[in-house]
């Protein structure tokens, strides 16, 4: 029976493992830009969900009915679905009255709990607790949408149990979205997570490690600061720079997801192949009994050859320096993307498959939407 460390004290959490007569919570691990507000949107359209949103997202310490109100894709240049409702809409009937902030949230789950010390993630498994009881107090599955959870979810999927699906997209793709909401002369506010998630790992761990190869500075204690510092510290913009730190943060948390989930979900081939969409529809139904539909999933193709970046050197030599930091890191894919590859995607060729799956997907392509 899996048993979590609290403060010193060793506590079951049993009551939140499912069983035949509760609803199934379902996790939902992502980094950011790889559709994963599509995903979680798709099941939020299910009445049988209580669907939250981004569940460790440092605007939840700050969370009122109106900022609520105020959240939606429209408000931002998002890129996101059309929502029937504001995104943290789920949220609202936890609130207390006159109080700002979502009750059991901290801001260090945001960033500096990104990977956990050690065992200890008791703070995660109270506060994630309390949503999954209300949920299931509703007669509802919990669906928790994260895109700061990959290097916990072993240890959440250990505590709490549930379905866990990880949603991957290709890794260039992934951080040419994050590279296209630069400013002029700074990096973009998720291009400085990967950083700010580097420089807050624990001393002595591999991640802690490949932050001071890229020159981090000490930070302060306020987000805010944080994300000033490192902008300010990181200019002139240096695109090499930025994948290094992206795809080292990827390659350790994907190491840690990927072997707990149930099912891993390729949003390149959710978007390009109608068998493969099909077949994930009929997985998770068998799986968690929830009708989730993505017939309208698009993704757009960016051509990588638009940035001096040699992205397979990078990550090989980034790989290696986590390798030797002491990571245990999934095995490099079996084939990656070319450029031809690429070009066949963007103007309506096949989708190039770019793992093996738990659901094998056959042919046909899709057009660019969402992301």
């Amino acid at each position: 029976m899996p048993w979590v460390q609290l403060h010193g004290r060793t506590r079951g959490f049993d009551a939140l493992k499912d069983s035949p007569e509760q609803h199934t919570a379902v996790f939902l691990h992502a980094g950011w830009r790889c559709a994963s507000t599509y995903v979680w949107s798709r099941f939020r359209r299910n009445p049988l969900t209580t669907s939250f949103y981004e569940p460790f997202g440092e605007a939840l310490a700050h969370c009122s009915p109106k900022r609520i109100q105020h959240g939606t894709p429209q408000g931002w240049n998002s890129r996101h679905p059309p929502l029937g409702a504001p995104y943290a809409e789920e949220y609202r009937p936890l609130l207390r009255p006159f109080l700002k902030g979502l009750p059991g949230y901290r801001k260090e789950l945001a960033f500096a709990r990104y990977f956990p010390r050690g065992a200890d993630i008791g703070l995660e498994v109270r506060y994630v607790s309390r949503l999954i009881r209300h949920a299931r107090s509703r007669g509802t599955h919990p669906v928790l949408g994260f895109s700061r959870s990959l290097a916990r979810a072993a240890a959440l999927k250990r505590a709490l149990g549930g379905y866990h699906v990880l949603v991957r997209r290709d890794p260039v793709q992934q951080w040419l979205s994050c590279r296209s909401y630069r400013g002029e002369l700074s990096l973009s506010y998720f291009e400085l997570c990967h950083f700010l998630i580097l420089a807050l790992a624990p001393e002595g761990t591999p991640a802690h490690r490949l932050g001071g190869t890229l020159g981090l500075p000490r930070l302060p204690r306020r987000l805010r600061r944080q994300l000033r510092l490192l902008e300010d510290a990181l200019r002139p913009v240096n695109d090499e720079l930025s994948y290094r730190a992206f795809i080292g943060v990827s390659l350790l948390s994907h190491a840690i997801a990927e072997p707990v989930a149930d099912l891993v979900l390729d949003v390149d081939r959710l978007s390009g192949l109608p068998q493969y969409r099909e077949s994930v529809h009929a997985r998770i139904l068998a799986d968690v009994g929830l009708s989730v539909d993505f017939d309208d999933c698009r993704l757009p193709a960016r051509d990588p050859t638009a940035v001096s970046v040699d992205f397979a050197a990078v990550e090989r030599d980034v790989r290696q320096q986590l390798l030797s930091c002491g990571a245990e890191l999934s095995p490099p894919p079996a084939a990656a993307r070319t450029e031809a590859d690429w070009r066949r995607a963007s103007s309506g060729g096949r989708t190039p498959a770019l793992c093996a799956e738990r659901v094998t997907p056959i042919s046909d392509s899709g057009s660019p939407d969402y992301v």
